[in-house]
């Protein structure tokens, strides 16, 4: 008796290793590959005689090309001319730190001020958008702001 039950407990503990091994599947799994944009823009807004300076930095490693729109509203106690600006331009800029710097039109005002800067990055997938608020002062045609950076995406 004692040996039957001992070829029992063996043939049990034979067949539940065999459960434990791995039997492939016939269907396979293929995962598609993730689409995602690798790309990296630091936009730098500040302020200087005549208005704003925007200075656009690629800091990733592809090249980077789409259209760029920006608009900067400042709420000062005066402004005469320049309140509303806007610019578009079509980046093409190499990796790793190719800019592009270009000024927008002139403001002239005067008082403390709150810059509303908003726009997006559009390339040929996908649109960017960014807002953001900042402080300054407006002296009649030059204007001090702090140095404004937003990073997409």
């Amino acid at each position: 008796m004692k040996k039957i039950l001992t070829v029992l407990i063996l043939l049990m503990f034979i067949l539940i290793g065999f459960r434990t091994i791995a039997i492939p599947h016939e269907k396979s799994f293929e995962n598609d590959p993730l689409n995602m944009k690798v790309f990296s823009l630091e936009v730098i807004v500040e302020g200087g005689f005549l208005g704003y300076a925007v200075t656009i930095i690629n800091t990733g490693t592809e090249r980077v090309q789409g259209n760029f729109s920006i608009e900067i509203l400042t709420d000062a106690m005066v402004v005469l001319f320049g309140a509303n600006m806007s610019k578009e331009r079509y980046l093409d800029l190499n990796p790793l730190n190719g800019l592009d710097t270009f000024k927008i039109q002139p403001l002239i005002g005067f008082g403390s001020a709150t810059i509303n800067i908003k726009g997006f990055f559009k390339d040929s997938e996908e649109e960017y958008p960014f807002e953001e608020i900042s402080n300054g002062y407006a002296f009649v045609i030059y204007l001090i702001c702090d140095e404004t950076s937003i990073s997409l995406p």
